[in-house]
């Protein structure tokens, strides 16, 4: 049994991974000029197909304008153009579905200034 537990021990641990938010332009928390798109980059490949980014004033307005689309030669990227016509906080809420097919969620702010 010992001889046993040692090997299982040895096999190597299957891999679970999702597609974390890695880094956003703009920036989670940032303040600056309003963006003409919002990008989102990963820990791992992406399904675009499957993602949705919604982008919402602080009035709960949408200003994204469209789907997500992939970021050419980053599998891992994506990107959602916006329609941002004044200053305030706007609020980025995505869904990211892995290449592994793992689903992952989530939300930032980030602040347009004048």
């Amino acid at each position: 049994m010992r001889r046993f537990l040692f090997l299982l021990a040895l096999l190597p641990a299957p891999a679970f991974a999702h597609a974390f938010l890695l880094h956003a332009t703009p920036g989670v928390g940032s303040q600056g000029p309003a963006p003409s798109q919002v990008v989102l980059v990963y820990t791992e490949g992406v399904e675009v197909p499957f993602c949705q980014v919604v982008v919402t004033d602080a009035a709960g307005n949408v200003v994204s304008t469209g789907k997500p689309q992939a970021v050419p030669g980053h599998d891992d990227e994506m990107a959602v153009p916006v329609h941002i016509t004044a200053p305030g906080r706007y609020t980025v809420t995505w869904h990211a579905v892995a290449v592994d097919t793992h689903h992952t969620e989530g939300s930032f702010s980030f602040t347009v200034t004048p």
